[in-house]
């Protein structure tokens, strides 16, 4: 079978993010399109991309906008952000139209509410979801352990952290927050501070940084929600006349080229990403599905790892590789079940798009 053969499907995708790269919650909406992008292109998959501004009120009604089109699309993928999915897979189950959801899925009483995928809602195909947990769990891990490699102690022996999140309620958040707390109980001598929200944003955690470092003046290192925040809280802690990398440690996520850059010189720690690419493993199921291979044979609730980290000592082979974010350079093609019928497990990681680059 060929990609190209095939009667295009068509895929919607409402992204949570700005299309501004220059706004402050970071690049990684339009990097989870970019690769999106490249996946449809492989595909053979007729992609738009419809942009929210970080509004759940938006997100709603442009989902709704693309449910009631006389020709809707054959998916429609969709995050929950602030708890939004689940009012838009009601009223797209109403319409017939299938969605799938990737990045937050859904918890506690929304989860309840919702049941599996294919069942109350027969419409909404399934999940994918990149593990938070493990992502927030290597962060803490690798800040920790550098800042205890250098030396860097309080003269009560013990290691001072803080966590900025990314907010309150955002799935993606909580596991991450629960994976740097599974990291300090593994280290006896490493005491959390605090947790303070930041909403996913470089200002409001350059703004905040100097505050906390007056009100915790031992703090060494500082673990942030997402590569945004950690750049805001660097340029923070340099205001309020630390050194990071030096005196005070950061770590964060996304892999935002300019957090990148910052591991690159040392500044930060690490940057653990590739999460955004969970859109693209989307158009892979999706593909697989309309082709009909169904991917529930694996699951319906996917969670994969997904995440890597980058760090001094692998920094350089991943820019050298895809330092310029041509994506297109991956053969998605071969990620399929349908055009390789001798996979058996789908491969959706880091070390999987950097195979034969």
């Amino acid at each position: 079978m060929d990609a190209s053969s095939e009667e295009r499907m068509r895929v919607v995708f409402i992204n949570p993010g700005f299309f501004d790269v220059h706004n402050p919650t970071g690049g990684f909406w339009l990097s989870v399109s970019s690769f999106m992008r490249a996946a449809a292109e492989d595909l053979n998959i007729d992609l738009e991309i419809l942009y929210c501004d970080r509004n759940h009120i938006k997100m709603k009604n442009l989902a709704e906008e693309v449910i009631s089109r006389k020709n809707p699309p054959d998916y429609l993928v969709v995050v929950n952000e602030k708890l939004s999915a689940g009012p838009i897979i009601i009223n797209a189950d109403q319409a017939g139209v299938k969605v799938f959801v990737i990045l937050n899925g859904f918890e506690g009483e929304q989860r309840q509410k919702m049941g599996p995928p294919r069942s109350r809602y027969k419409h909404w195909l399934g999940t994918l979801i990149p593990d938070n947990h493990f992502a927030g769990y290597q962060v803490a891990r690798l800040v920790i352990d550098q800042a205890l490699n250098a030396g860097i102690k309080t003269p009560d022996g013990r290691l001072h952290l803080i966590g900025f999140s990314g907010d309150y309620i955002t799935q993606a958040s909580i596991e991450r927050v629960d994976g740097l707390k599974q990291a300090v109980a593994e280290y006896p001598n490493v005491d959390l501070k605090q947790v303070i929200p930041c909403n996913w944003s470089k200002d409001e955690a350059r703004s905040k940084t100097p505050k906390v470092l007056k009100r915790y003046p031992e703090t060494d290192a500082i673990w942030c929600a997402n590569d945004p925040i950690a750049i805001g809280a660097l340029e923070g802690a340099a205001a309020a006349g630390r050194t990071p990398g030096k005196d005070i440690f950061l770590g964060g996520l996304n892999w935002d080229p300019p957090g990148l850059a910052k591991v690159k010189s040392g500044e930060i720690v690490t940057s653990v990403g590739g999460h955004f690419m969970t859109g693209g493993w989307a158009l892979i199921l999706l593909y697989d599905y309309h082709h009909g291979r169904d991917f529930a044979e694996d699951g319906t609730l996917l969670k994969y790892k997904i995440f890597g980290a980058l760090h001094i000592e692998n920094i350089d082979q991943f820019i050298n590789t895809f330092g310029d974010r041509d994506w297109r350079k991956i053969d998605f093609t071969r990620f399929s079940k349908i055009l390789n019928p001798d996979i058996r497990k789908y491969q959706f990681s880091v070390e999987s798009i950097l195979e034969n680059q």
